[in-house]
């Protein structure tokens, strides 16, 4: 069993069974490195690093992948059953050199005979290699691990390598240690500082992230949706989750010039694993119409405070007319896809996350199956799996009003959901203002059918 020296942990399932499968199968002479990005001389940029496993004759970068099935492809790009991607070499190889030059220059009369090789390691037990690339020699599979690295042939012709010796082993791994860093969970994306992860308390498809553009600086922060898609998928349900990060840019995209929606910047393929899309936006805050209500006294609601609920109500019902006006359904609003903002930037709030909208002009998505919307504020067409359309927005819009108006939420369980017009009835005593009681009743109705004209009737009240 080789030694293992772990700086990071591993990043997911297919590194943590890779890294096992090279500690356990190598020679206990041989040293494992796991999970460390490498921070090169005179440059801000790192390098990160699978593994880096420390042989007789050589140093090897090991790229660990997943990936199963058939793969077809060439030194260029490999067509795996979920999807095209780029050879995993190319980057693999650019890691190798920088790590030899980074020992050459640390390490004390560094052997010239001892090489530094790139590896890709794919954990995969059913792995078809229909690849032609003249590099496939170090491209490994489970069981090939022991004669790659341990290379018998070379020990015959050679004899033993330069790093049997255990002090200039030693050397080589006591100078890289200090030039390892554990690697950050944050992802590395191209022109982008990353600052931290938010914390997000919903299950969402996607992990969020706050950073900075390095070069344009007047744009300040920005939000980062990282949506990864899992590389064992079926095909399909690889293309159902790249469509929610399509649908939320291109949601963004049509509504770029209202005021109360996140204004989108960009989207961008990650350009270590293909299966990683960022979707780039504007910063608008952490703090959500949620917050808003939990945080209030509703014994004791001043008169500021109610003005400010009454303008959060026509910004949001505007902000919806204005969706509708451009053929997008949000299908998920809830309080907590409402952020707010200081009142010195003229606009209240704006509705993020369209990963569930459907966009008028989007064929290909428009008819996504599954299920959409948040228990509690979801219409009930929607979890009926009747046919809906821009109404099911003002019903959603219906219960958050009523709940920020009132502190409590609309429906406190799925089996009250099922009795709607009988809970309805009951709550809506709860409303103080009657005008506001019969338009709630028009936009929170069972039938559709006069949810608009309540809509219409809330802007005026609001206005």
């Amino acid at each position: 069993m080789a030694k293992y020296i772990p700086i990071g942990e591993p990043m997911n399932e297919s590194e943590r069974e890779g890294i096992r499968q090279l500690r356990d199968e190598l020679p206990d002479h041989y040293t494992v490195i796991g999970n460390f990005d490498l921070q090169l001389p005179r440059r801000s940029n790192t390098f990160e690093y699978d593994a880096v496993v420390v042989g007789e004759w050589g140093i090897y970068a090991v790229e660990i992948r997943g990936w199963d099935g058939p793969i077809y492809g060439d030194i260029r790009r490999w067509e795996l059953d979920w999807g095209r991607v780029q050879n995993p070499f190319i980057r693999i190889e650019a890691k190798a050199k920088a790590l030899r030059d980074v020992l050459v220059r640390s390490v004390r009369d560094f052997p010239d005979e001892l090489f530094c090789e790139a590896v890709v390691f794919l954990t995969g037990t059913e792995t078809e290699i229909h690849v032609k690339d003249p590099r496939n020699r170090r491209l490994l599979c489970p069981g090939e691990l022991y004669d790659f690295f341990v290379d018998h042939d070379r020990i015959y012709e050679l004899g033993p390598g330069p790093l049997l010796d255990q002090r200039k082993r030693e050397a080589l791994v006591d100078a890289l240690i200090p030039l390892a860093r554990k690697r950050s969970l944050l992802p590395v994306i191209r022109n982008f500082d990353v600052l931290g992860e938010l914390v997000n308390e919903e299950r969402t498809p996607y992990r969020e992230f706050v950073g900075r553009h390095r070069l344009l600086k007047s744009r300040g922060k920005v939000r980062i949706k990282a949506y990864a898609m899992d590389p064992l998928m079926a095909p399909e349900q690889q293309e159902h989750e790249y469509n929610r990060a399509l649908r939320d840019m291109e949601a963004l995209i049509a509504l770029e010039d209202n005021p109360y929606v996140a204004r989108p910047y960009e989207m961008l393929l990650d350009r270590e694993d293909e299966l990683t899309v960022y979707l780039v936006s504007e910063w608008v805050g952490k703090r959500t119409l949620a917050d808003y209500i939990q945080a209030l006294d509703y014994t004791a609601i001043t008169e500021r405070q109610h003005g400010e609920m009454k303008q959060f109500a026509h910004h949001l019902l505007s902000a919806i007319s204005y969706m509708h006006a451009r053929g997008i359904i949000h299908r998920n609003l809830h309080p907590q896809v409402i952020y707010l903002r200081h009142p010195s930037t003229g606009v209240s709030l704006k509705i993020a996350d369209f990963d569930y909208a459907r966009v008028a002009n989007l064929k290909s998505i428009a008819c996504d199956a599954g299920e959409f919307g948040t228990h509690g504020y979801i219409a009930p067409e929607l979890w009926m799996t009747d046919d809906y359309d821009h109404r099911v927005d003002i019903f959603s819009a219906a219960a958050m009003i009523y709940e920020l108006f009132t502190g409590r939420k609309l429906y406190n369980s799925l089996s009250e959901m099922l009795k709607h017009d009988a809970i309805w009835q009951e709550r809506r005593e709860s409303v103080a203002c009657e005008v506001l009681r019969e338009i709630l009743s028009m936009m929170i109705a069972t039938e559709p059918e006069g949810r608009q004209a309540g809509l219409e009737r809330a802007l005026i009240y609001f206005a």
